[in-house]
């Protein structure tokens, strides 16, 4: 009993340590944020502002206009997403249906690109997409992992779980594919789907390496490398035109503001999805 209570405050100790460990910077990311430019360069971790100011969005906001950027982004979720789930669940559907052949080597194929590196393909899908000629274009972006190995075995394991005679029932009153889907498959497979929408509209909203790499062109830029080049200070032609951490911080807060707000909403369904998917799996 003793050494339960032992493991269980040791628990409790490592779970506050490593809490902390996410929450202090991100704290310190958002003192910095609302300080003034010369309390900015302060060293150190900031717990709180010796004055709290909001010049650092002002210096943002006049440097960046982040209307194109957010809407090229919110494009490139909303789209990439509905496709991402899209493909996933039809693949999920094919591979849950008993009479498929070669099931086993489809689904080990499948998962034998989890263990392939993202960086690897990124020259081969540059130049896929330089060919179909879609550089500079938010479809590139949209296109960039369109399915996953991961979205896919998660609607296969739901969709194994939907009782037999149901489906059969639907087979018998007529139903096709296109119905079975929609109507007995994706509603039973519900937090399976809101899980993978969850982590996609955060990996595109976030999505850095591929803008980066297939866009060049000023009008289709997406939010984050907008923020970088203000982090950076790419237009700054003197010292007192240097970008203060304020700012810089400002930017970190805006772009991750969104997501603060999104995920505790979608937090039940990943933590369902996710806990049902792996012991159904």
């Amino acid at each position: 009993m003793l050494r339960a209570k032992g493991i269980r405050r040791l628990s409790y100790v490592i779970m506050a340590l490593l809490a902390a460990s996410m929450i202090v910077p991100f704290w310190s990311v958002f003192v910095t944020a609302f300080s003034t430019r010369m309390d900015s360069f302060q060293p150190g971790i900031h717990l709180w502002p010796p004055s709290w100011s909001v010049e650092g969005f002002g210096t943002l906001l006049s440097r960046v206009d982040f209307r194109l950027p957010f809407a090229n982004t919110l494009v490139v979720t909303v789209a990439g997403t509905a496709l991402h789930v899209t493909l996933a669940t039809l693949g999920g559907y094919v591979l849950a249906q008993p009479g498929l052949p070669g099931r086993r080597l489809i689904g080990g194929l499948i998962l034998l690109t989890l263990t392939i590196p993202s960086q690897v393909i990124l020259v081969p899908q540059f130049v896929l997409l330089r060919h179909l000629h879609l550089l500079n274009t938010l479809t590139a972006l949209i296109l960039s992992d369109a399915v996953s190995a991961f979205s896919v075995v998660l609607m296969k394991t739901y969709f194994e779980q939907i009782p037999p005679a149901v489906l059969e029932a639907a087979r018998m009153d007529g139903a096709r594919h296109a119905r079975l889907v929609w109507d007995f498959y994706l509603p039973m497979a519900l937090p399976g789907v809101m899980t993978i929408a969850a982590f996609q509209v955060v990996a595109r909203y976030n999505m850095f390496t591929e803008p980066l790499v297939f866009i060049t062109d000023a009008s289709k830029i997406t939010l984050q490398i907008a923020l970088k080049s203000v982090v950076q200070g790419k237009d700054t032609v003197s010292t007192s035109d240097f970008i203060g951490p304020n700012a810089q911080m400002a930017g970190v807060v805006l772009s991750i503001l969104p997501l603060v707000i999104f995920y505790p909403l979608m937090q039940r369904y990943l933590v369902r999805g996710l806990t049902i998917g792996g012991v159904k799996g």
